[in-house]
């Protein structure tokens, strides 16, 4: 699969598909470098990382995504979502030319800390949120369609109070 940093539409770069992408469909394992909440606090602190950037992928753990991974943009209707710790995959079909996003707001468990952060959200969407917060700003029926898809972190479905189990996914 071909995919290709360009301009976006909704925030500077974003990444777009050359190719068709079909619903659940992998597409892109984001990468950087694994680090803990302090190293990850310490960072942002001395100005190294900006707050928004990292990517939680455990309870305590983060990653620095690299110079690809971080820019995929996020939106409030995304076509894609995050499973088992960093994998992205289609939530819908993806035409060739489409830009690639998914819904930040879905990576954030709630937290102490989570309350006192977020981010303006400028994706255009029909249902735009306007900003972008923890897993909590996320409106019920929009999380309902990631629970049923399966599209969700592994530490994320771990903090969800669910009955029944966590849908597998392929590998």
């Amino acid at each position: 699969m071909n995919l290709a940093v360009q301009s976006s539409g909704i925030s500077g770069r974003g990444v777009f598909t050359e190719d068709p992408i079909r619903k659940g469909q992998t597409i892109h394992r984001m990468g950087g470098e694994r680090v803990s909440l302090l190293v990850c606090a310490g960072r942002i602190a001395l100005g190294r990382v900006r707050m928004d950037d990292p990517l939680p992928i455990r309870k305590y753990e983060y990653l620095v995504l690299d110079d690809f991974s971080i820019c995929f943009n996020h939106s409030c209707a995304a076509n894609a979502g995050l499973v088992k710790e960093s994998d992205l995959v289609a939530l819908a079909d993806i035409a060739p030319g489409e830009e690639i996003t998914f819904d930040y707001s879905l990576t954030m468990r709630r937290s102490f800390y989570s309350r006192f952060w977020s981010m303006p959200c400028g994706c255009r969407a029909g249902s735009c949120r306007g900003w972008v917060g923890d897993i909590r700003s996320v409106p019920i029926a929009h999380l309902r369609r990631y629970v049923e898809a399966g599209a969700l972190q592994d530490f994320i479905w771990d903090g969800l109070n669910i009955r029944g189990r966590k849908p597998a996914r392929a590998s």
